[in-house]
């Protein structure tokens, strides 16, 4: 069970207040696009997203769109962004991820990955052995290759939440005021 555990949880990527990055020093975000950021059926970003990265880059963190989705999906939304990408990721494996992070020289201590899926993201995290969050999903639509994932992400959520072993990352911010 342990390895499908997040370090945290969060509503959305958009309640994450930035200072709680930068306390716990965390210079590189991986985070997922379908329904993390926005609906999986989106080519262009959310003025939300749009303004939250403005926020990221203002404050230094440098942000990578990791996405199990096509390079032409990931590439044309995150040109809006003005950001790295990494199309067909193949989460959970986290053999992309990691070759992108040796490559940077990323020390994984400084890397957190986000995503709304348990299978997929946060175990990719824990096999990388860096810090994740788990968001709630932004809507109910998936695509149809997600339906499967997401009965297991149900599951996966009960037995994560009786387990107790993760915080939101308000308590931990507060704790460390």
């Amino acid at each position: 069970m342990k390895k499908y555990v997040p370090t945290y949880s969060a509503n959305t990527i958009f309640e994450i207040d930035l200072n709680f990055f930068l306390k716990n020093k965390f210079k590189y975000l991986f985070v997922d696009l379908d329904n993390t950021l926005d609906g999986p059926h989106t080519y262009v970003p959310s003025l939300k997203t749009i303004d939250l990265f403005k926020k990221f880059k203002k404050v230094g963190l440098n942000v990578v769109v990791c996405s199990n989705n096509s390079k032409k999906r990931v590439s044309k939304y995150c040109q809006s962004l003005n950001c790295e990408y990494i199309y067909r990721a193949f989460k959970p494996f986290p053999y992309a991820i990691r070759k992108y992070m040796n490559n940077k020289k990323i020390d994984g201590n400084f890397a957190i990955i986000i995503g709304d899926q348990i299978a997929t993201d946060i175990f990719c995290a824990n096999k990388l052995k860096i810090k994740s969050i788990l968001t709630n999903r932004l809507t109910n639509k998936d695509q149809i290759v997600t339906y499967l994932n997401r009965k297991i992400d149900e599951h996966l959520r009960k037995k994560v939440k009786e387990s107790k072993l993760t915080k939101s990352w308000r308590e931990v911010y507060v704790e460390n005021k």
